[in-house]
């Protein structure tokens, strides 16, 4: 294992190796990453994996439109499977309220250079005929948005990474820092110590206890997440867009024929307020059908076709929040050498390419 490097980066996940990807790529050739577990073995490898861009701040859509830039040419470039599907996606509106937010969104989108059309119930049946329009009073659609594999996404960037002289350590877990004069002098792992300049920590629910580890304040909480995959559904039209019907609560894309539905309860589930084990690695939690109801019983009502559809599985995996819902990103106000970027509150999929660029530049 090298002793020394110019750039450490904690944690295998898409901002991870996106970070080491773009750093590498703009030239520094003594890049480290080093990764606990397997890549993608933690929150990345069972996230639901949908891509939109649009969000009200102008450098967070840009860093949500750099991410499908790069995901369209990652496979090319790499020669690994990504599974980016530029499929498009369905806003849903059934209130009034949401239908002023749509509408203000494809102004928005227009002053950022992204396509979002409004258009009547009819044409979002057209496009999606699977949907019961019980309800809806209209709806936006994003031509630009998609979905990808975020484990063939995640070491497609991993090997760009290593094509352009990054080196990544897999099952090396970061055991403590050493300091000198307000900055981190070495990481220190279970493999050994590496000396370094700079320090970036990028794992994800493990953010808040690497944080104490560096004496920096890393405010983040894993918060269970379930979505289901059902069963191929017989007659599912292919080529269905993302949906999003944000007055349920839910989110849909299509899967190998059938369909994963997921969303965001409003009584969400705080888990391992205190840490997240070590050994939490390409794990799950027990599925609870019990809590998901909520989400459940306004989907079959959406989409009828759920109704009938076999459950191939309910997954249950933990990803970082933070409290005001926007990632921490930037340099660690206390210490001089030490950069952080977690807590991507269930967009880390879309925001991976983009976020590992600006973190990169920064």
């Amino acid at each position: 294992m090298k002793d020394s490097a110019q750039v450490v980066v904690i944690g295998g996940g898409i901002v991870g190796c996106s970070t080491a990807y773009h750093l590498a790529k703009m030239g520094w050739k003594d890049v480290v990453l080093v990764e606990k577990g397997e890549l993608t073995s933690g929150s990345t490898w069972h996230a639901a994996g949908l891509v939109g861009q649009l969000r009200s701040d102008r450098n967070l859509t840009r860093m949500l439109q750099y991410s499908v830039d790069l995901y369209e040419k990652l496979e090319a470039e790499t020669g690994l499977t990504t599974g980016w599907k530029k499929s498009g996606c369905l806003h849903l509106a059934s209130t009034p309220e949401r239908m002023f937010e749509l509408k203000r969104g494809a102004t928005t989108a227009r002053s950022f250079g992204l396509e979002m059309h409004m258009i009547s119930p009819a044409e979002a049946y057209e496009r999606c005929p699977i949907l019961s329009l019980d309800g809806i009073i209209g709806a936006a659609f994003m031509p630009t948005d998609g979905q990808a594999d975020p484990a063939g996404i995640t070491q497609a960037l991993a090997r760009g990474a290593r094509n352009h002289g990054a080196t990544i350590y897999r099952d090396t877990l970061v055991t403590g820092f050493e300091f000198g004069k307000n900055r981190v002098s070495a990481v220190k792992t279970s493999a050994g110590d590496i000396q370094c300049e700079i320090v970036v920590n990028c794992t994800g629910m493990w953010g808040y206890q690497i944080g104490k580890m560096l004496g920096v304040n890393t405010p983040v909480v894993p918060f269970q997440h379930q979505y289901l995959v059902t069963d191929p559904i017989e007659g599912l039209p292919k080529d269905l867009p993302t949906i999003r019907d944000k007055d349920n609560l839910i989110y849909y894309k299509e899967e190998v024929g059938g369909l994963v539905m997921g969303g965001y309860e409003r009584n969400g589930i705080p888990w391992a307020v205190e840490g997240v084990p070590n050994d939490f690695t390409s794990k799950l939690l027990n599925s609870d059908y019990d809590h998901f109801m909520q989400l459940s019983r306004p989907a079959t009502g959406r989409t009828p076709c759920l109704q009938a559809a076999g459950i191939s599985k309910l997954i249950n995996g933990p990803e970082a929040f933070t409290p005001d819902g926007n990632a921490i990103m930037g340099p660690a106000p206390e210490l001089d050498n030490c950069f952080v970027a977690v807590g991507f509150n269930a967009f880390g999929i879309a925001a991976g390419g983009g976020a590992g660029r600006m973190m990169a530049e920064w």
